[in-house]
């Protein structure tokens, strides 16, 4: 899903000649922004479907790194909260970049503030140097197109042609996505 705009952020930002220039002081060049818009335009449902079936395909043969997941509760104080926020990320062996996703969830009172209740940001990075290519502002849209592309890939492999009628338990973005995908 993220193959069409990890080569984008995989580009340098700088120039061959500025890129030379850094020295171990000055850092890595800054990673590129991809804001939410950006995000919703270049991504597709079929990006995702191919995507995750080829992580699946590789998570089978257990050539997938995926530790655990990291949570930090924001308790509500007069400074802060109250939140979640989930840290995941996930490296496929012998490939350029892995990718970290923050994801900031149960925010409600920022219905108060005319916020959305959580944002996230993904994260890709060079496999080889470690540095920051690129930060996707995806405010849900690419968990919950990945989570709908699953979905699709599951009936794929799960189903038959005879199996026209598929039901889906819940509502919300990921059954919207879901039947999108399954489409």
């Amino acid at each position: 899903m993220l193959s069409s705009l990890a080569k984008q952020a995989l580009r340098p930002s700088l120039s061959r000649t500025a890129i030379r220039s850094l020295t171990s002081t000055t850092g890595f060049p800054p990673p590129r922004l991809f804001d939410y818009d950006t995000v919703t335009k270049n991504l597709t449902v079929g990006d995702a479907i191919t995507a995750v079936e080829e992580a699946f395909a590789a998570l089978a043969k257990g050539k997938v790194d995926v530790p655990m997941p990291m949570h930090i509760g924001i308790e509500e104080s007069n400074v802060a909260g109250p939140g979640d926020c989930h840290i995941k990320g996930g490296y496929i062996d012998a490939t350029p970049t892995f990718t970290v996703k923050l994801a900031c969830v149960s925010f409600y009172k920022n219905a108060e503030k005319g916020l959305p209740p959580g944002s996230g940001i993904f994260i890709v990075v060079n496999a080889v140097t470690g540095a920051p290519l690129g930060v996707f502002q995806e405010n849900r849209f690419m968990t919950d197109l990945r989570t709908g592309a699953a979905g699709a890939v599951a009936m794929k492999h799960c189903s038959t042609a005879a199996q026209d009628v598929v039901g889906f338990i819940g509502t919300g973005a990921i059954a919207r996505n879901m039947a999108r995908a399954a489409a």
